[in-house]
């Protein structure tokens, strides 16, 4: 499996690439390309799977608030971070934490997002479309390999981030619950 090669086994793969770039021929260039190429995707194969954060959040959640969080989940995961957000950036909807959270997301060296828009548009879904999403991330991260855990910046009238927090603890999920203001 290449998470678990050596770096010696990696600079025989990569002296193996460049015996079969100059059998065939290949143009300096287009073989300096393919190199970092690979290098490339080799590191990403090898290197640990980021943390996989799952945010959910009041949408009158204060930005600074959110931010703070943010940054210290990603202090912890060491850098390296995947969110899963319900957020649609197409509509930039809904706003408060999740368009925080997005928003920081996108802007953070080291940090990928994932963004799950709810189903409105569904018609049989559109009462229940963002309980139904919210549900999914909570899913997504769940079947995947990894670490993950659950942001949920709460008030008492967030009621579907109060949702989604009781859901991750009815499902036995990490979770980390904060106040949104």
């Amino acid at each position: 499996m290449l998470n678990h090669l050596t770096a010696s086994e990696r600079a025989v793969l990569l002296i193996m690439l460049n015996r079969s770039l100059d059998n065939q021929l290949v143009p300096p260039a287009a073989a300096d390309h393919v190199r970092q190429h690979f290098r490339d995707q080799l590191e990403a194969f090898v290197s640990p799977r980021p943390a996989t954060l799952v945010y959910t959040g009041w949408r009158g959640a204060a930005r600074h608030r959110v931010r703070a969080d943010l940054e210290s989940m990603l202090a912890r995961a060491r850098g390296r971070l995947h969110v899963i957000v319900g957020y649609n950036p197409d509509t930039d909807e809904p706003s408060g934490g999740d368009r925080w959270t997005y928003e920081w997301a996108i802007h953070t060296p080291g940090v990928t997002v994932e963004t799950h828009p709810a189903p409105c548009h569904i018609p049989a879904l559109s009462r229940s479309a963002g309980p139904y999403r919210n549900g999914f991330m909570l899913g997504v991260a769940a079947s995947r390999r990894g670490a993950f855990e659950v942001l949920a910046h709460l008030h008492p009238s967030s009621r579907g981030a109060a949702g989604t927090a009781a859901y991750a603890d009815h499902l036995g999920l990490r979770i980390r619950k904060e106040p949104a203001i």
